[in-house]
């Protein structure tokens, strides 16, 4: 099997690369030590060092998925974009169906791999000390093996179909943003085919009215973040390679300070602090009456935007996210984000719930249902050596998936593609007709030459040929 090219190192891919990281760390955090998710460690205490703005990033999910979501609008819409500002409407448009015929099917095919893979995992009972952890989380996200075979059977299949109409992953829940992912590029490719032939200032208006309008309507996890990514790739394609010399150094800066602060915004218990609570006050006046609960939401758009775009403008914080290290980290970012919830509730409960699961003394203590209580976590001498494993084996084998799964995942597409769609129709500029490419060379040759002479006898007339010689 050929390795899969190797993309060019660009910053994109080093900002996709640390969301990526940033979201395993927030769902470990989320299983092992949710009061990160807090300004501080109590209403009347002091912050700990992760919990301090900026630093608390470290674990930050949500902010790493509104990433996600920004990127996403920035690399499908750059190219089309490009190519209508250049008046190149036709390439525009044909790339445009290629684009939403590829990506959704390198987007569909490696997650029903990776939902299969756990369920595989989960009907050997890999999960199973999962679910006796003392984490809420991972039991929540944790299953046991069906009672029959066709019962596990038609649980996978339902997770392979009907997930995709609302995200709700039998065996994988944390896949749910894929269907968002997914739903959002086909806004954004609805979005392009809307306005290709719009001037340059109009879509950028009406991608502004769409913000506008995601923003009022609590479109708050697609929405807002996907139109966001398209303005920041209107900057690119209007910019280019003046856009990190426009500014002086210290407004990207700037910006990229200001946008780690806004995404510093807190999950839980906002009111514990001060910074916190002056934010969530603010933002109730600025978002729908039914988003009380989701202002973080708001603020790591804001945030991210503010961040993403301050990074487009800055040429050093682009020369760090190029970096071999970061890029490396983002090509693996989809495997690592489609496995790394697998690899938490198997590896890495085995390292830290493996004691307790192994005690004799543990398995007989029921609780009064009778089934057995929660395994009892490790110690921190034990998380000192398990997380770093943890994710020595998730990178290992993201790569191992980059290197095996992706290209087979590429050529079932691309194949599909072969065969599937028909031969592409040349459109000519000025012409009322179009030459289809599904006639043999010679049968084409005359066609062109017929096109030709029709074409001369309606400059010959003024430019406009006459009713009856238009080309068919």
């Amino acid at each position: 099997m050929a390795p899969p090219k190797r993309r060019d190192d660009n910053w994109i891919d080093g900002l996709r690369g640390i969301a990526s990281f940033i979201v395993v760390t927030g769902h470990i955090c989320t299983a092992f030590a949710t009061y990160l998710h807090s300004p501080s460690s109590s209403k009347d205490g002091w912050p700990l060092f992760f919990q301090l703005p900026i630093l608390r990033l470290c674990v930050g999910g949500r902010a790493a998925v509104c990433i996600f979501f920004l990127v996403t609008g920035f690399v499908n819409s750059i190219n089309p974009i490009t190519n209508a500002q250049s008046g190149n409407t036709e390439v525009a448009l044909t790339n445009l169906a290629k684009a939403t015929f590829t990506r959704s099917g390198r987007l569909f095919f490696p997650t029903n791999i990776a939902a299969t893979v756990a369920w595989t995992v989960c009907q050997l009972g890999g999960f199973n000390m999962a679910t006796r952890a003392d984490s809420p989380w991972i039991r929540m996200v944790s299953k046991t093996p069906g009672p029959t075979f066709w019962e596990a059977i038609k649980n996978l299949v339902q997770n392979l179909t009907l997930f995709w109409s609302n995200g709700s992953g039998t065996y994988d829940p944390v896949h749910w943003t894929i269907v968002f992912f997914l739903t959002g590029s086909f806004r954004i490719y609805l979005t392009l085919l809307a306005t290709t032939l719009v001037k340059t200032k109009w879509r950028v208006a009406i991608v502004i009215a769409l913000y506008i309008f995601s923003w009022c309507s609590g479109d708050y996890i697609v929405g807002i973040n996907i139109y966001s990514g398209m303005l920041i790739a209107q900057l690119q394609v209007y910019y280019g390679s003046r856009a990190n010399s426009m500014l002086p150094k210290a407004v990207p800066a700037i910006m990229i300070l200001i946008g780690l602060l806004i995404s510093s915004y807190p999950q839980d218990n906002h009111d514990w602090m001060a910074w916190s609570d002056s934010m969530r006050r603010i933002m109730l006046h600025l978002t729908p009456g039914n988003t009380t609960n989701f202002l973080g939401r708001y603020w790591v758009n804001l945030g991210c935007t503010t961040l993403m775009a301050g990074i487009f403008f800055s040429r050093n914080a682009r020369r760090v996210l190029t970096h071999p290290v970061f890029n490396f980290f983002g090509r693996c970012s989809f495997p690592v984000y489609l496995l790394h919830n697998t690899l938490i509730r198997t590896l890495l409960c085995w390292m830290v719930y493996g004691a307790s699961a192994w005690s004799e003394d543990w398995s007989k203590v029921k609780k009064d249902d009778g089934n057995p209580i929660e395994l009892l976590r490790a110690g921190t001498g034990t998380f000192v050596i398990a997380i770093p494993l943890f994710y020595v084996t998730l990178y290992a084998v993201a790569h191992f998936w980059m290197g095996w799964v992706d290209p087979l995942c590429a050529r079932i597409v691309n194949w599909m593609r072969e065969k599937m769609f028909r031969e592409e129709v040349e459109l000519g500029r000025g012409t009322r007709g179009a030459v289809v490419n599904t006639i043999g060379s010679k049968e084409r040759e005359k066609g062109i030459e017929m096109s030709i002479s029709l074409l001369s006898k309606g400059n010959d007339n003024g430019g406009e040929g006459s009713k009856n010689s238009r080309p068919a």
